[in-house]
């Protein structure tokens, strides 16, 4: 089993000392992995990802390693909010956002933790920044509540957090559709993304194309169906604009 899958099972199971105590034994064995010099990402997307908007991808140092060390990391973090440690929590999970600066499960968490800190004037980068980036339809539905947050509590343009909320309310219960085309549009007038960043949507066509031509037809199948569903949520909110 990898360290990640057993500190997953541990951390679900409420045994956040284990998960300390394991993590904390790899990264003793593997001390490389204590200096953050490195990326390391998920899969292609993020890859892709990084290289368009941050970085170019052959310039920064990767690691090819079986084991996720933003995941990891991210774990860690978990665990140390679990016992309470705070300090070290926050430490671990800004290391994890480090290594993958496009990992949109840690920048939720992110956002999530300055929540709970009463900090919420950090989060709007966040919360952007996973609408960006994410490719996952729930991740990107909690980034408008976490927008809207920020603006609620730093009391800054009320009427852009009510359609940030009212949209967000919206695409979580998809009831009474007839009403978010206003938000949408209010939402896009004030330059707040509305769906999937369609940079995301061609690179997985272009992963699909790449890994169909290769013969790679299970790889190719994953990206598929990431894509549909992606589209197929964007084809729902544009049927209402």
């Amino acid at each position: 089993m990898e360290i990640f899958d057993e500190a997953l099972n541990l951390l679900n199971s409420g045994n956040f000392s284990q998960v300390i105590s394991l993590i904390s034994n790899f990264l003793d064995e593997n001390p490389q992995y204590k200096t953050i010099d490195y990326y390391h990402f998920s899969n292609p997307i993020e890859e892709i990802l990084f290289d368009v908007y941050i970085g170019k991808i052959e310039e920064v140092k990767i690691l090819d390693l079986g084991e996720n060390l933003d995941e990891i990391y991210h774990v860690y973090s978990i665990a140390f909010g679990g016992i309470g440690d705070i300090e070290n929590a926050e430490k671990y999970l800004k290391i994890a956002n480090q290594i993958n600066p496009v990992s949109c499960p840690v920048l939720m968490r992110l956002c999530e933790h300055y929540q709970a800190k009463n900090e919420e004037n950090k989060i709007r980068d966040f919360a952007l920044d996973i609408m960006k980036y994410t490719y996952e339809r729930e991740l990107l539905i909690s980034s408008y509540f976490k927008l809207a947050d920020y603006y609620y509590h730093t009391n800054q343009e009320m009427e852009l957090y009510e359609h940030l909320l009212s949209f967000y309310i919206h695409v979580r219960t998809w009831e009474n559709m007839e009403d978010v085309s206003e938000d949408m549009k209010y939402l896009e007038e004030h330059d707040v993304q509305v769906g999937f960043n369609p940079e995301v949507l061609q690179i997985l066509i272009y992963l699909i194309d790449v890994h169909t031509k290769q013969g790679l037809e299970s790889t190719a199948a994953y990206f598929k169906n990431i894509f549909g569903e992606m589209i197929e949520f964007t084809n729902s909110l544009n049927e209402l604009r």
